[in-house]
C-alpha cells in the first residue's frame, strides 16, 4: 500500500519513531558539559544493573530535579503563530474573564500597550466603537437571519466575536499570560488592545518603524516584530525593551514555544535567538543562525530538542538547539512553506502548493538516522494552504485547522483527516492563535479579528 496517499487509520498503529530523529553521537545531546537546557540522561543499563562501561557518558544516579518549566496544555507544539500559555483562570472561559471595565482599569490597560507615544490620546479618541458582540460567550446575541455564531459551521464550534478596527492585514493575535487583554498587530502599523470581557478596543499604539511584521506573547510579555527590532512589553510590570536587529532587518516570523527562548526569523534568511532572564526581566542575545541563503523565513517550529525552519523556496532545515548547527535539510514542498507543526512523533508542513505533508523517520533506519520521509499527503484541491495549526476540540480529540486562500479555515479530525467543521473569515487568513484552551483567534487580510469557541456536541458554549 502506498502509505503516502492514504491516511493512517490510527496514529497509534503507525511505527512511532521520534521527530526530530535522535541526534548522532557527535552532537552530544544531553551531555551536561554542553547543554544548558536539560540534565544528562540516566544510563538505562545502569538502571537494570548491567552497565559495564568505564567511564560511562550517561548518569549512574538520579539527576538533580530540573527547574520547573511550564508545559503546554496539549501535545501540539507550535506553529510560529502560537502564543504563550494562558493563566489557569482562562481554561474554562472563551477568553480570560475580567471584571467590567472601569475608568481606572482602562487607564491601567492604556499603560500596558507598546510603544508609548505622544499620539496615544488622539488615537484612543479615534478608536472605533465596540463590535456588536463582545468576547464573552454570555455576550452573544442573535444575528439577523440566523443564530449566534452562525458564521462557524460544525457541531462543536461556534463564533463568539468579530472585532473590527485595523485598516490592514492582521499579523498576530495574542493573550499574554495572566492578562485580561487581547493584543493584535497589523500591517497598518498599529497594535490594538481589546478588553476580553467586553470586546471593546481600549487602546491603540503606533509602531513608528512602519508595519508590524509579527506579534506574539511569551508568558506575560507581548513581543512585536518591526523593521530592525523586536519590541517587548511586560504586561505585569510595564517594563519595555527593544531587542535590536541589523539595520533594515524585517521580522517575518516569531516563535516562543518553551517560554525560555525567543526565535525571530527575518526576510534575509537569518534566525535570531534570545534567552529570557526572568529574574532580571530581560532578553539575552544568544546567537544568529544563517542557512537559507537569503530566502525569507516563512515559519518556525520547535520540538524534541530541535528547531525547524521553513522558507519561501520550499526548503526545510533542522537545527540542533545545543550546537546551533543545521543537522539536516530537505526540499519539503515545491513552493513557499506556510507553516510547520510538531505533533507527537510527526512533523507537519503546509505550503502554497496546496498540500499538508506529514513527515516521519524512515522505518528500520534507527533513531540516529536523520532522513525523513512523507508519511501522508493531504491535498486541498484548487486552494493554497496559507496557514495551519493544531489543538484539541471540546471532546479532547486532536484536530488540525487548515486555512486556505479562499478565507475559510477547514477543521480536520486526526488522524483520519475527516473534515468536521469550518471557520469562514473576511478574507485570507493572516494570523491564527490557539494557545487559549478552547478558543480560536484568527486575523485576516481585511483587518478583522474573529473569536470562535469549542463547545461539546449538544452542550452550551457559555
Amino acid at each position: 500500500m502506498d502509505r503516502s496517499r492514504s491516511p493512517p487509520s490510527s496514529m497509534a498503529a503507525v511505527q512511532r519513531l521520534p521527530l526530530p530523529p535522535a541526534a548522532s553521537p557527535q552532537l552530544s545531546r544531553g551531555n551536561p558539559g554542553t547543554s544548558r537546557d536539560a540534565p544528562a540522561p540516566i544510563c538505562r543499563y545502569w538502571k537494570s544493573g548491567h552497565c559495564s562501561r568505564k567511564p560511562c557518558r550517561f548518569l549512574h544516579g538520579d539527576p538533580a530535579a530540573p527547574a520547573a518549566r511550564k508545559k503546554r496544555n496539549n501535545t501540539w507544539v507550535n506553529t510560529s503563530s502560537q502564543i504563550a500559555s494562558p493563566s489557569p483562570t482562562t481554561t474554562n472561559a472563551a477568553v480570560p474573564s475580567v471584571p467590567p471595565p472601569t475608568t481606572k482599569r482602562r487607564a491601567e490597560q492604556a499603560q500596558q500597550v507598546p510603544p508609548p507615544t505622544k499620539r496615544h490620546a488622539e488615537q484612543d479618541e479615534q478608536a472605533p466603537p465596540p463590535p456588536k458582540r463582545g468576547c464573552r460567550a454570555q455576550d452573544q446575541q442573535e444575528e439577523p437571519g440566523g443564530s449566534s455564531g452562525a458564521w462557524c459551521a460544525g457541531d462543536d464550534i461556534r463564533g463568539v466575536a468579530r472585532l473590527e478596527g485595523h485598516a490592514n492585514a492582521i499579523t498576530g493575535v495574542a493573550v499574554p499570560e495572566g492578562s485580561g487583554t487581547l493584543y493584535s498587530g497589523s500591517l497598518d502599523g498599529t497594535v490594538r488592545a481589546w478588553d476580553c470581557g467586553t470586546g471593546r478596543c481600549v487602546h491603540v499604539a503606533s509602531a513608528h518603524e512602519g508595519e508590524v511584521g509579527r506579534l506574539i506573547a511569551m508568558g506575560p510579555w507581548v513581543l512585536v516584530g518591526v523593521r530592525g527590532a523586536v519590541k517587548a512589553l511586560h504586561t505585569g510590570s510595564g517594563k519595555e525593551l527593544q531587542l535590536r536587529l541589523p539595520a533594515g532587518a524585517q521580522i517575518t516570523t516569531l516563535l516562543a514555544e518553551d517560554d525560555e527562548r525567543l526565535f525571530a526569523g527575518a526576510e534575509d534568511g537569518a534566525i535570531y535567538i534570545w534567552r529570557l532572564d526572568r529574574e532580571h526581566q530581560r532578553f539575552d542575545e544568544v546567537a544568529a543562525l544563517a542557512g537559507h541563503e537569503g530566502h525569507a523565513f516563512a515559519s518556525l517550529a520547535q520540538g524534541k530538542g530541535a528547531l525547524y525552519s521553513g522558507s519561501v523556496d520550499g526548503g526545510i532545515k533542522v537545527w540542533d538547539l545545543e550546537t546551533r548547527r543545521c543537522i539536516f535539510s530537505f526540499a519539503g514542498h515545491v513552493s513557499r512553506i506556510t507553516a510547520l507543526l510538531c505533533w507527537d512523533r510527526f512533523l507537519l508542513s503546509s505550503s502554497d502548493d496546496g498540500t499538508v505533508k506529514v513527515w516521519r523517520s524512515k522505518p528500520g533506519h534507527g533513531d540516529d538516522d536523520l532522513e525523513l520521509e512523507v508519511h501522508y499527503t493531504h491535498k486541498e484541491e484548487g486552494q493554497r494552504v496559507v496557514s495551519m495549526d493544531g489543538t484539541h476540540d471540546a471532546n479532547k480529540k486532536p484536530v488540525l485547522l487548515v486555512a486556505c486562500g479562499d478565507g475559510v479555515i477547514r477543521v480536520y479530525d486526526l488522524p483520519s483527516f475527516k473534515r468536521s467543521g469550518q471557520i469562514p473569515c473576511d478574507g485570507e487568513v493572516t494570523a491564527m492563535s490557539l494557545r487559549t484552551p478552547g478558543v480560536v483567534f484568527t486575523g485576516d487580510e481585511s483587518g478583522e479579528v474573529r473569536v470562535a469557541k469549542w463547545a461539546p456536541a449538544g452542550g452550551s458554549s457559555s
